[in-house]
């Protein structure tokens, strides 16, 4: 029996901004999302916002979850076709999110290794993914972060119904391991 080696993928890691998350989803950050939103209280105070087309099947559940600081090799990635998952950073350290575009509409399975950016997100901002935007959980850099998540309860249930890590489909979660089905690991750059 011959035994493929895992080959490692080592892509940069590059600062998050509007125009370079917009294939992968939207910047959550320090300003509001298309002011002008016609709420007539507090007029002159708050600028309001449009609402975030944050959408789940099933019932809205908002978890944070808090990450231990390190650069582990990516194995792992997963999409969501009934939920825009949101994370946010709480506190004052940024994350980075290993993600690549939606390809479902192609009717692919496996995302593309390409397409596959490393992301750091500054402390206190978030990101909206699209429908199908392939990712992993994010990573914490020099410091331990805070997650706000907001997720669907089927999505929640089906990852902690999981035994041991294992490739999955079920709950609005279709998780798949990079080695198994590409030979390939990812390692960030952070240099």
């Amino acid at each position: 029996m011959t035994i493929t080696p895992i080959k490692t993928l080592t892509i940069p890691v590059v600062d998050a901004t509007h125009e370079n998350i917009k294939d992968y989803g939207y910047l959550l950050g320090d300003d509001v999302s298309k002011p002008g939103l016609g709420i007539p209280f507090y007029q002159g105070r708050v600028i309001e916002g449009e609402n975030i087309e944050f959408s789940y099947r099933g019932t809205a559940t908002f978890r944070t979850a808090k990450i231990m600081p390190g650069y582990p090799n990516i194995i792992w990635l997963e999409r969501h076709m009934h939920m825009t998952q949101i994370f946010i950073a709480l506190g004052q350290s940024p994350f980075i999110m290993v993600l690549a575009t939606p390809n479902h509409d192609k009717n692919e399975d496996l995302p593309d290794l390409n397409q596959v950016k490393a992301f750091r997100f500054p402390a206190g901002h978030g990101l909206l993914l699209h429908l199908g935007t392939w990712h992993d959980f994010p990573i914490a850099c020099q410091n331990p972060v805070v997650i706000l998540t907001a997720n669907s309860d089927e999505v929640v249930a089906a990852l902690s119904e999981m035994k041991e890590p294992g490739e999955m489909n079920q709950g609005d979660v279709y998780k798949i391991s990079l080695p198994k089905r590409l030979g390939y690991e990812i390692q960030l750059d952070v240099s």
